[in-house]
């Protein structure tokens, strides 16, 4: 019986691998320079790491759980073009998929390139994108041209201003408060904007975001090893400008001004916060 069922199994798991293969076939070229990508990212990044000394397993971290996300997403689009074949024959999703992700790698090796002292020009991007011809590729990238111009702050603070702090604890202390910050602004983002959602709904809501985060945020710094004396310096200092910023963001939800402008109002004051920690985190040293 035990024989049958793990025969079984080994059927069902070679079934499985045999369908993503035959699947992922058609694409298999795009999704090998994807992944090339994604390790020249990797090796840069941590070369760029170390040259600022602020190299940690972090990174290696990120890699993998890059790869494993981006395999989920073009696997589920592949299964959605496989689920419509009936209808119609294509793979222009799974391919636009992948080719917005090569760009997302591509960027990101362009930047950390930069960062490494290699001259890049800074209009290369644009220039790259039109010489492209990805069916409807330069849309999905005009739509997340927003989304980039919130982040542009705290991507400056990462890139540029973290790494000047020699302490280590400091440098991931505050890269993990970045990236926390990134992630609560993305969810603020996600918040509908066509109607102007009820003022208590949209206050919690933006607090719920932000309590989540911090917790993770918590998490994070403990899974860091952080010391617990740089928390607590930290929390001090910046606690009364936090305390600020949560009554600021009552005062903007229930103000009379329409949702997007009070997402705008309330990302402005999560980055003024950001850049308030980074002059007290050179005042602490």
């Amino acid at each position: 019986m035990h024989k049958n069922d793990f025969l079984l199994k080994i059927y069902g798991v070679s079934g499985i691998l045999g369908f993503l293969s035959e699947m992922l076939n058609s694409m298999q070229t795009s999704y090998i320079i994807l992944l090339v990508l994604i390790i020249l990212d990797t090796i840069i990044g941590i070369s760029t790491a170390i040259k600022y000394k602020r190299f940690s397993s972090t990174g290696l971290r990120k890699a993998t759980k890059k790869i494993i996300t981006y395999s989920i997403c073009v696997i589920t689009v592949r299964l959605l073009e496989t689920i419509l074949t009936p209808l119609i024959t294509t793979t222009m999703l799974s391919q636009i998929i992948i080719a917005f992700l090569a760009i997302t790698e591509g960027v990101s090796i362009l930047e950390n390139l930069t960062l490494m002292g290699v001259p890049i020009p800074s209009n290369i991007l644009p220039i790259l994108i039109k010489t492209l011809k990805v069916p409807g590729l330069n849309t999905m990238i005009e739509a997340s041209k927003d989304k980039h111009s919130e982040f542009s702050d705290i991507d400056d603070i990462i890139n540029y201003q973290i790494p000047a702090f020699e302490d280590k604890y400091i440098r991931n202390f505050l890269e993990i408060k970045c990236n926390v910050m990134k992630s609560i602004i993305n969810q603020i983002l996600l918040i509908d904007e066509t109607t102007n959602e009820n003022p208590d709904i949209l206050f919690y809501r933006i607090l719920s975001t932000i309590e989540l985060g911090l917790k993770d945020m918590n998490k994070k710094w403990s899974e860091e090893k952080i010391p617990a004396k740089y928390i607590e310096t930290f929390s001090k200092v910046n606690q009364p400008k936090e305390d600020n910023c949560l009554a600021k963001l009552k005062i903007i939800c229930y103000s009379a001004k329409t949702t997007r402008e009070k997402k705008t109002e309330i990302i402005d004051c999560i980055v003024i916060v950001l850049y308030q920690t980074i002059i007290n985190a050179r005042k602490i040293i």
